[in-house]
């Protein structure tokens, strides 16, 4: 998409009564809004009061928001697994901690729950014996009381107590309780290791960790907001940007705050917090972007666009390649006047399509298959061409040179 402003303002007002005004969003400069509707459609949503346009699932090691959850790839602390399939905290493993063989919530895959009186064998729910696993019985008369009976594994044994391993384990870690009895509750109990503790929160090292470093509020209740916590440093900041807590600081990239040119033109990053990223920024007009797009994208209009029409690639990332690309019209698609493996020595790219650009030189340049006046389309009668006999001639209504 074209920009039809680079201002990062995402609001636009008419300012006399019966005027329109029409705004073309990008993924390459930030818009402030209050609201989706101030994002103008097109799948756009508001997110901390920057437009954010989602484009699927997290993309680790990126720098972008790619599902617009406020969350940048796995960074540490502000992503934690769930049992959905996904590599939440982007450490190369998908849906670790969750035992789906044996799990009665996520039975088999994620999001099956067993019945209450079942029990996950080998990811089937299958009904158990011991169905009590918190009344002190041994209800099917196997030796074994509740967490101690093989079949009451991830069952529960109380409400805020779950059988796990043979023993009593503590399911929420939020609520001041100790659940399995264990004299630890919480997060001082190692069973809510890497779990959440609330909003903006999870147990790490044995304690509550601030994990939203970005919202405002001592979500650990240590005293600490954001970047006053010291579990947020090098934490994002500033929700749609790249700022970083340095110390009780927010800052640019977490330090100085670095020229948006040449080399980091492509590195998906705003270095210096302006709102815009990349080929968003003037200074990177003409700079390659090949670190965020193919090896051969170029900024242009603050924007990414192809710079060789005859690689085979879709170097600007927007699905077009070579000619296809609007970018290319009038371009070569051969390199250096060569066959190229999207065309001959003189294929030029016209109308989204390869196009003979020699009707006098006998090869297909176009690699449609057709010679020079045959290819009627590009070298309709009148044309210059060559006949048999290697003399001049113009093409003919029988798409013959003569």
């Amino acid at each position: 998409m074209r920009s039809t402003t680079r201002l990062g303002l995402a609001l636009c007002v008419g300012v006399l009564i019966g005027m329109g005004c029409r705004f073309t969003f990008t993924d390459d400069v930030l818009y402030a809004c209050k609201s989706d509707r101030d994002c103008g459609g097109g799948g756009f949503v508001c997110l901390g009061e920057v437009c954010c346009h989602p484009t699927g699932e997290e993309l680790c090691g990126d720098g972008i928001d790619n599902d617009c959850d406020g969350k940048l790839d796995g960074d540490e602390g502000r992503a934690l697994e769930l049992c959905n399939g996904r590599d939440d905290d982007c450490d190369g493993a998908t849906d670790e901690g969750y035992d789906l063989q044996a799990s009665v919530t996520n039975c088999g895959t994620c999001g099956h729950p067993c019945e209450a009186t079942d029990s996950c064998v080998a990811g089937t729910c299958t009904l158990r014996g011991e169905t009590d696993c918190a009344n002190g019985l041994d209800d099917d008369q196997n030796g074994s009381i509740d967490c101690a009976d093989a079949a009451c594994h991830l069952q529960s044994c109380g409400s805020d107590c779950l059988c796990q391993g043979a023993v009593k384990t503590e399911v929420s870690c939020d609520d001041g309780l100790d659940g399995d009895g264990d004299g630890a509750p919480d997060c001082a109990d190692s069973d809510c290791a890497n779990k959440f503790c609330g909003a903006g929160c999870a147990c790490i090292g044995g304690g509550r960790r601030e994990t939203n470093c970005a919202d405002q509020l001592d979500n650990d209740l240590d005293g600490g907001t954001d970047c006053d916590d010291s579990a947020c440093e090098a934490q994002f900041c500033q929700a749609g940007t790249t700022k970083r807590c340095t110390g009780p600081a927010c800052l640019c990239n977490g330090g100085p705050v670095a020229p948006e040119e040449l080399t980091l033109c492509g590195d998906g990053l705003d270095n210096d917090c302006d709102n815009s990223t990349d080929c968003g920024e003037v200074s990177c007009d003409a700079a390659p972007c090949s670190a965020d797009g193919g090896t051969s994208c170029v900024c242009s209009s603050g924007r990414k666009a192809e710079r060789s029409c005859a690689n085979l690639a879709d170097d600007d990332g927007d699905s077009m390649i070579d000619c296809a690309d609007v970018d290319c019209d009038g371009a070569a698609c051969s390199a250096a006047g060569v066959f190229a493996p999207d065309g001959g020595p003189k294929c030029r790219c016209r109308g989204a399509a390869k196009a003979e650009a020699d009707c006098a030189d006998r090869a297909d340049n176009d690699g449609d298959s057709l010679l020079d006046c045959a290819d009627f389309v590009d070298c309709p009668q009148g044309t210059a061409c060559t006949r048999n006999n290697g003399q001049p001639g113009n093409c003919q209504s029988n798409r013959g040179c003569n």
